[in-house]
């Protein structure tokens, strides 16, 4: 069991969507028992990750994020910047305040976020980590990891959709919905073509959807984890979803099957892999493309592969 660090950084989104004053404090207030603790706000979309990354550079034993999964993917990548390996790297802990906190709940913290915090306490007390996988998506902008999903096509177009409905409100879900229905009715559900090169040297093509997901579940609507790839896991490689074609019939039934529950789609159309070392993603014309749930904008061509081991995390 390792030594359990004593500086910490704590980086707050404020303008997260489950996040006030009186929560940060309360935060505060309990990590402040394990930790000589500095708390650092951001102030605009990119702060957290040079936060993060000064933090790495001051050598801080740990590193925490107070926000969404866009904080955590900002924090993820600042503390990991000019090559650190997991053993280099703080210690990092995502304590949920956004709307759906993927990553923390996939690492099996709770949603509620005072049990959350006390569990990340009693860790960094007890000196706990575990090593993750993550993935890289690289392409002629940029080289960024992610913590559980990427995608390029038919749901990074609902991304964007629900990223301008939040900016008037709060309500992932009812942003969710509303934004599926409206690219249902505007554009329907088949894109331009895709093609899929595996580590096999094989292709496949889509003209619906490819999800790449570094770890199970793809997202939660409330309490309910909706899986694509329900084998996905931080210990093994990426597992991908292609759904070559989505018409209005298949899309319906898709959503139906996950919404009861059923783990991933089904049906001709829908092929899955399990634990890919990589992937390479070349579309016909620029498709909407995200990353950990927040919208990148369009790309043609992406290399999208795993990093085994690539985090520290208290857990």
């Amino acid at each position: 069991m390792q030594a359990a660090p004593r500086r910490g950084l704590l980086i707050a989104n404020p303008r997260a969507s489950s996040t006030s004053r009186r929560r940060l404090r309360r935060v505060v207030k309990r990590l402040e028992e394990v930790l000589d603790l500095n708390v650092v706000h951001t102030r605009h979309r990119g702060h957290a990750e040079q936060l993060a990354r000064r933090g790495a550079e001051k050598r801080f034993d740990v590193v925490l994020s107070l926000g969404g999964d866009g904080t955590v993917n900002e924090v993820v990548n600042g503390i990991l910047a000019d090559g650190r390996t997991a053993g280099e790297a703080p210690v990092f802990a995502p304590i949920p305040g956004g709307s759906t906190n993927v990553f923390a709940r996939a690492l099996g913290l709770p949603w509620d976020r005072r049990k959350a915090v006390g569990a990340i306490a009693e860790a960094l007390a007890e000196g706990r980590t575990r090593t993750v996988s993550l993935g890289r998506a690289v392409d002629e902008k940029e080289d960024r990891l992610f913590t559980f999903c990427a995608g390029l096509g038919w749901d990074a177009s609902v991304i964007r959709r629900v990223e301008t409905y939040r900016r008037n409100g709060r309500n992932f879900g009812a942003h969710y919905a509303r934004a599926v229905m409206a690219e249902l009715n505007e554009h329907g559900v088949e894109g331009e073509s895709v093609e899929i090169g595996l580590p096999s040297g094989e292709t496949d093509s889509s003209t619906g959807m490819v999800v790449v997901q570094n770890c199970a579940p793809w997202t939660y609507l409330g309490t309910l984890p909706v899986n694509l790839n329900a084998r996905a896991s931080f210990n093994a490689g990426l597992d991908v979803l292609i759904l070559r074609k989505l018409g209005l019939t298949a899309a319906a039934r898709t959503a139906a099957s996950l919404l009861v529950g059923r783990e991933g789609p089904d049906g001709k159309h829908a092929v899955t892999h399990h634990d890919l070392s990589g992937i390479v993603l070349r579309a016909s014309l620029p498709q909407a493309f995200q990353l950990d749930g927040d919208y990148l904008g369009e790309r043609t061509e992406l290399e999208l592969t795993s990093v085994p081991g690539a985090l520290r995390v208290a857990r």
